[in-house]
Order: structure tokens, then C-alpha cells, then sequence
């Protein structure tokens, strides 16, 4: 069985290709050469040459992420590289002699654009209104409508925060004010949120691929910021955490407000991101359990 894989040099791309190319032929695309067959290519700007390929399924997981714009062409440049991008891709794939049987396409819980919510399910409206999750609500639109008009199987894998051991973003930021002894906790820290893990992730592309339908994908642990905290404290050796009450907070991010009005969010506390840190959000994964036998690990046990 052929598979092409993009974004396969990124956090989770990287994870997936290791996972596929121990049972399968996998083709990968991107800007960096990566694995022993590769096309290279940058759907932001250009379509890729598939000329003499075949593939029995593809797996989308490039996209734009992590960072937050500053200025309109930070705004475009999402929509260049996770919608525009993603119809290169799926215009050069309807070149081919032969479509491939199926595409599973990597997105994120952020097209809901909720900052609070309990077990939400993938008929939560797609309300998202940043640049980011506006963008991965577009690239699926664009995904869905290929797949219908040319009987092609899709399948949307939605992610929360993805975890693994060497952790990127936020988490990363996280990981390193802790082991510094410079991270402060907000409040009780009682607000949860749904993680999944990378490795289980890549473990279930292979199943995505048979099985056509939008699925969120979460450890189903949900932990509190505080227990991922101390999980992340006792995994550097540190014994405690320094914590802020909430009022104060609120009060720091109203100034970030101000701020951030003059400056377009450089000040990292503002009123979103304390919502952010101090809100709960989660997500159900009942229909991945269901369709695609999703049975994963806690994320809590991967800093153990």
C-alpha cells in the first residue's frame, strides 16, 4: 500500500511517518526532504508535480500553526498555506490516472472558537473567527468538497493540544518555565482541557483512512492545567509551583488589554489568554471510539 504524507518534517507529521513507514510505502511532500521518497514542493506557492504516482491514500497533515498575526499578512498568510495550499494539493491529486481510495486530513478543535466548554461533539458549530481556526474550518470545507465531487473517502481528524516528548508552543513554554523555577500558576489551576497524545494520534491514521467521517480525538482524560502542572514538575524534579491569585491576574490582563490594543498582542497576559489559561474546555471523542476502535493512553503518562 502507497501513502503520501505533507508536513511530514513537522511535530506531528515527523510522528506519523515514523509510525506508516514501518508497514507501508510512504511518499512524502514538503519544502524538506524527507524519508526515501519525497516530492518537493510548497503548496503555499506552488502545485506539486505528482507525475507517475499512485497512492492508495493520503494523509494531510502540513499546515500553518502557533503563531499569532501581527499584521494582514501574517492574517493571509494562513489563509496562503492551510486553505490555498490544501487545494494545490488536492488539484494536483486529481491529475493522477488513478484517485486515491482515501484522504485523511489533520485538523484542530479550534475551528468550534470556543474558549469554554464541556464534551463538546463534532456538531458544535464551527464558529471560529481568528485567523488560525477560520483558516482549518475553510481547508475543511475545501477537503469535504473535493471528497464529494470526486468519490473520495475523507476522513477530519480534530485535535486538541498534542503532546509528546519533546513538546512544542505553549506546552514547551510550560516545560521550560518549570524546570527554571519562573513558571506561575494562576489561580487553583482547576480549569480542564482536552491533550491527546502524538504517538496515539499516528497510531490511527491507518484506521482513519477506511472510515469516512469528522472525529475529535483526546486522551479522554481531560486533566486540570494543575495536574498536568505537577506532572510536568515532578517529571523535572521540581517539588512545587508558585501560584498568583485569579484577581490579580485579572487585573494583569487588563493591562495586557491596553497594551495590546497599541501593539496587536505582544503582551502575553491579556483578558483571551487568561480565559484561555483559566477556563474549562474539552472535547468528546465518543464517535472516534466508536468508528475508528480509539482506545488511547492518558497524556499525563507520557511525562512519567
Amino acid at each position: 500500500m502507497t501513502i503520501l504524507l505533507t508536513g511530514a518534517s513537522g511535530f506531528l507529521g515527523s510522528r506519523i511517518l515514523n509510525e506508516l513507514e514501518s508497514n507501508y510505502t510512504v511518499t512524502t511532500l514538503g519544502r524538506q526532504t524527507i524519508g526515501n521518497h519525497h516530492i518537493v514542493c510548497d503548496l503555499a506557492k506552488e502545485a506539486p508535480d505528482m507525475t507517475g504516482y499512485s497512492f492508495d491514500f493520503v494523509v494531510n497533515a502540513a499546515g500553518k500553526a502557533h503563531s499569532v498575526p501581527r499584521n494582514s499578512q501574517d492574517i493571509a498568510d494562513y489563509e496562503q498555506v492551510n486553505v490555498q495550499g490544501t487545494a494545490r494539493l488536492l488539484a494536483s491529486l486529481e491529475k493522477l490516472p488513478v484517485l486515491p481510495k482515501s484522504i485523511v486530513h489533520i485538523s484542530t478543535v479550534l475551528v468550534y472558537g470556543r474558549l469554554e466548554g464541556k464534551s463538546l461533539d463534532e456538531q458544535t458549530p464551527l464558529d471560529a473567527n481568528d485567523a488560525y481556526g477560520y483558516s482549518k474550518v475553510r481547508a475543511e470545507d475545501v477537503v469535504q468538497a473535493w471528497g464529494k465531487t470526486n468519490g473520495v473517502r475523507v476522513t477530519i481528524l480534530r485535535l486538541p493540544l498534542v503532546v509528546a516528548e519533546q513538546s512544542t508552543g505553549n506546552l514547551a513554554a510550560m516545560v521550560k518555565g518549570i524546570r527554571r523555577g519562573y513558571y506561575v500558576r494562576i489561580g487553583d489551576g482547576s480549569a480542564c482541557r482536552s491533550m491527546v497524545r502524538a504517538d496515539d494520534v499516528a497510531a490511527v491514521i491507518s484506521r482513519a483512512a477506511c472510515v469516512s467521517g469528522i472525529y475529535n480525538l483526546t486522551d479522554g482524560r481531560h486533566p486540570s492545567v494543575r495536574e498536568l502542572e505537577n506532572a510536568i514538575a515532578h517529571s523535572v524534579g521540581r517539588n512545587c509551583i508558585l501560584s498568583i491569585p485569579l484577581g490579580f491576574a485579572k487585573a494583569i490582563g487588563r493591562f495586557g488589554d491596553g497594551i495590546n490594543a497599541l501593539i496587536g498582542r505582544r503582551f502575553p497576559l491579556d483578558s483571551i489568554a487568561l480565559q484561555k489559561l483559566t477556563g474549562s474546555l474539552t472535547f468528546s471523542d465518543v464517535a472516534a471510539r466508536q468508528h475508528l476502535n480509539w482506545n488511547p493512553r492518558s497524556v499525563l503518562d507520557s511525562f512519567k
